[in-house]
């Protein structure tokens, strides 16, 4: 071994421990800054056939259930919520088309989670959340249109039954008849608008939500398609960014971390509104890679997520997104989400729509800047992370969460918490340590007698 060798031997040894990897303190400060809200607004019309009662089916549904309660298979007082989960579970069995055309002026709203990905503000979200032919989005625009009819109809079924219907009921027989609205359903004279709510800092350093308007670029299609979509901000300026990874080096078991917007908790009667500028992060693992039936795969994931949270981020342990959150899974029976088993839409997937649209990623000097006022706090280095935070409000007066640093990075180095380790001193010791390895070495190839 030379002496060439013996010097990258000893790098190669202190580079065996990993100092890459972020704590999800690190993850969420890294990259709220660049996780956005995403808003798209339909207006038009929209047109349905005038569902009606299958009498034959619901005849049978009704002696079906009977003949439980006079088995003693169900009790009596069950068998109206026994009906109705049954009918809202088959409702394309109990329903068939009629012949009255409705239609309803359209003015709805979806609403997910993005991450942009270049300096000048190329964003990143899911297909469905911008696309009205999505089924989702139909069974939503339904939802609203409709919504009146649905709930005459609701009002008319609990009068003639004598029973008032229970919260599950209730929402069973609104999202049945949605989504069977939603089968007949047509969009005319769509118009869409797209806009990005984003956290800023305000006066005395409170994050505060900004709209912005933005652009469609490209889309795939929604599940089963690849659901991936490419929007733009307005203008050139300095946008906080998230940093790409490569999904491929995910291992199942792994940690991820999700940041979105998820409405259960964004939109809570509970929380205040300037509260929705700010990203919600949870955390789970890679459970599996799943192949999709076009072919392509997708990453499955324990991560919590909900409505809400579609198009947002996933990162691995580095702080770097590897995919989307997209969908995830229901249980048929009960009608309700089942967690612990949703699906990521993989970067090596996005990556096809940013060629696409000629984009190249990259982090925004701002975010970068901040990137290394974090690690210097974290170390304990305060001047030098005060220095750094100081860079990104020059460079972005509005930056989210830098005053917060600012503030408290000048109180630590205020009261002598400053912990910066003299430079020349790691020098020296750095160097003796090099000096002691290379002495060892030498001194075995004498014995060797190789020089």
């Amino acid at each position: 071994m030379n002496l060439r060798a013996s010097f990258l031997f000893i790098f190669l040894l202190s580079g065996i421990i990993n100092f890459s990897q972020l704590s999800p303190v690190e993850i969420a400060e890294r990259n709220k800054p660049g996780t956005v809200m995403v808003q798209s607004t339909f207006k038009g019309t929209v047109s349905i056939i005038q569902p009606i009662a299958n009498a034959e089916a619901v005849n049978e549904l009704v002696s079906s259930i009977r003949s439980q309660v006079r088995d003693g298979v169900i009790p009596q007082q069950q068998f109206w919520h026994t009906y109705i989960m049954a009918l809202c579970k088959d409702i394309d069995k109990y329903m068939m088309k009629g012949t009255e055309v409705v239609k309803k002026d359209l003015d709805a709203e979806m609403i997910g989670s993005g991450f942009i990905i270049t300096p000048d503000g190329y964003l990143v979200t899911n297909c469905h959340v911008v696309d009205e032919n999505d089924q989702v989005t139909q069974e939503n625009f339904a939802m609203q249109a409709f919504e009146e009819i649905i709930e005459t109809d609701l009002r008319s079924f609990e009068e003639s039954t004598n029973h008032t219907l229970t919260e599950e009921e209730a929402t069973a027989f609104r999202e049945a008849n949605a989504w069977y609205f939603s089968q007949t359903l047509e969009v005319g004279d769509i118009r869409k608008t797209f806009k990005v709510v984003m956290g800023v800092t305000g006066k005395e350093g409170k994050i505060i939500p900004v709209t912005l308007e933005a652009k469609l670029i490209t889309k795939g299609e929604p599940i089963p398609g690849k659901d991936v979509a490419i929007l733009k901000l307005p203008g050139n300026k300095e946008y906080p960014t998230t940093r790409i990874g490569d999904d491929k080096k995910m291992r199942v078991g792994e940690q991820v971390y999700a940041l979105g917007y998820p409405g259960v908790a964004t939109f809570h009667p509970l929380i205040s509104e300037e509260s929705i500028a700010e990203a919600t992060l949870t955390r789970g693992i890679v459970s599996a890679r799943k192949t999709m039936r076009g072919g392509w795969q997708v990453i499955q994931t324990d991560v919590a997520i909900t409505h809400g949270n579609s198009g947002g981020p996933v990162f691995n342990d580095k702080g770097e997104v590897i995919g989307l959150a997209t969908f995830g899974s229901s249980d048929e029976e009960r009608g309700q989400e089942v967690q612990g088993m949703n699906f990521i839409v993989p970067t090596t997937v996005v990556q096809e729509f940013i060629r696409e649209a000629k984009i190249k990623p990259a982090m925004s000097k701002s975010s970068l800047t901040f990137e290394e006022g974090l690690e210097f706090y974290h170390k304990g280095w305060f001047k030098k992370a005060l220095a750094k935070f100081r860079q990104v409000k020059k460079m972005n007066a509005s930056y989210p969460f830098v005053d917060t640093y600012l503030t408290d990075a000048q109180d630590n180095v205020d009261k002598g918490f400053d912990m910066e380790p003299d430079n020349r001193k790691y020098f020296y010791i750095g160097g003796a340590v090099v000096i002691i390895a290379l002495i060892v070495l030498v001194r075995r190839r004498k014995k060797k007698g190789v020089v």
